[in-house]
């Protein structure tokens, strides 16, 4: 092969790589985030009263060394469980199948509320935060057992400034080397693919048996849950009231149009 050919066949390479590389560093489609279907979802879309779809959500979870099981049971009461505004998930926690001779406190339940997306810039955005314990010396925490639950109320806020901030600078809210920082509508997380809210809980129990009254172990217990986002926006448009229902990729279809009466 003559020195010209070869010198081709060089560029050529040399070409090649760079288009590779510049592929893998920009990317010719955006990434999606991890698939979550493993995790228990709680539906809250498609009634026409507006109240959950599913009840409720009850989980059996092991209890590491042990042979008896946790049943953890998520209900809501709320009409629409939106990203922007106040809600409540109600939690319940009792033991299956605990000895005879053991008790069971719950020492303290710690809860992580965050974004679930389609856009994996945005997966994980922490939301909230909740941590319940006994503020007493007098009992070791929260007794249950077979018959007698703990139950508990995690109040989720809608947009505090962290969270805006971690949303912000996720989708590159700003131009010019500024930055605005506010609160943002419902539908501006919908149109960026957030579909639901995911729910980690730790729960620390303490094993304590009944003869001696001594603690035999401290063991923690993990659980997650998906709560699905009001996928439905009504915006003013031209006289019109139109509903809109937004896919989990951010895109949305009109459902519904009614005349405006003044």
């Amino acid at each position: 092969m003559d020195k010209k050919n070869l010198l081709k066949l060089k560029r050529l390479g040399i070409t090649t790589a760079a288009a590779l590389l510049l592929a893998s560093l920009g990317g010719c489609a955006k990434e999606q985030a991890v698939d979550m279907g493993s995790i228990d979802l709680l539906e809250t879309n498609g009634s026409e009263d507006g109240k959950s779809l599913n009840k409720g959500i009850t989980q059996r979870k092991e209890v590491n060394g042990e042979s008896f099981n946790l049943l953890i049971n998520y209900t809501t009461e709320e009409r629409a469980w939106t990203i922007t505004d106040r809600k409540e998930l109600y939690i319940e926690i009792k033991t299956e199948n605990l000895p005879d001779n053991l008790s069971v406190y719950i020492d303290n339940i710690h809860c992580d509320t965050s974004i679930v997306c389609s856009n994996a810039i945005f997966k994980g955005i922490k939301q909230d935060t909740m941590d319940d314990h006994v503020h007493s010396s007098l009992l070791y925490g929260f007794p249950i057992d077979n018959e007698h639950s703990y139950f508990g109320v995690n109040v989720i806020e809608g947009q505090n400034s962290e969270f805006i901030q971690g949303f912000m600078y996720g989708n590159n809210y700003y131009t010019s080397g500024s930055v605005t920082q506010k609160r943002r509508l419902e539908s501006d997380y919908l149109k960026a693919g957030v579909w639901a809210n995911e729910i980690d809980s730790i729960i620390d129990l303490l094993i304590v048996d009944k003869t001696t009254n001594k603690v035999l172990r401290q063991v923690s217990v993990a659980s997650n849950l998906l709560v699905e986002v009001n996928d439905k926006i009504t915006f003013l448009e031209k006289g019109y009231e139109v509903t809109y229902d937004y896919d989990r990729d951010g895109s949305r279809t009109e459902i519904k149009r009614v005349k405006k009466i003044d």
